[in-house]
């Protein structure tokens, strides 16, 4: 098993249907994409990170992730790698991979929480090859098309 690099492609909102969604969209050097589902609250503390000029006003006081981040930051500790690697009955899991005083430590965590956390840190995202074979989109014959139109922040 190997874990796979990917960035974060977009952030989207999906309203179609009865209910919106928020769809945070990462892609791998294939060009394959992993489409997350994730509460508002969670688009929002990701949309921040990827839209500074246009989330402050927001950020009147840190955000929970934001906290995260201090925490890590005062005990020492270093996020190394954020890995989306399980994906069971239409449900993503992550993990954190922290160092802490020369041990590696492995935390259980919601994808959206791990990225939002990633994106404060500046740490790798990955996801598990299995997971992305199993959950991903394959690229399309329209590379280079445009995206569907990014989430608008807090609504």
């Amino acid at each position: 098993m190997a874990d796979i690099p990917v960035e974060i492609w977009q952030l989207v909102r999906d309203e179609e249907g009865k209910e919106v969604k928020d769809v945070v969209v990462l892609r791998d050097e294939h060009g394959r994409f992993l489409l997350i589902v994730i509460g508002v609250c969670e688009a929002a503390a990701i949309w921040v990170r990827l839209e500074p000029e246009l989330a402050t006003q927001y950020l009147r006081r840190p955000w929970s992730h934001d906290l995260m981040q201090s925490l890590l930051e005062r005990l020492g500790a270093k996020l190394e790698r954020v890995v989306i690697d399980n994906f069971t009955n239409d449900t993503f899991f992550a993990t954190l991979h922290l160092q802490y005083r020369d041990q590696e430590l492995v935390v259980d965590a919601r994808p959206s929480d791990a990225i939002a956390l990633a994106l404060r840190t500046f740490t790798p995202i990955l996801v598990n090859d299995e997971v992305m074979d199993e959950a991903s989109i394959p690229p399309g014959g329209n590379e280079g098309t445009e995206p569907p139109e990014n989430w608008e922040g807090p609504q």
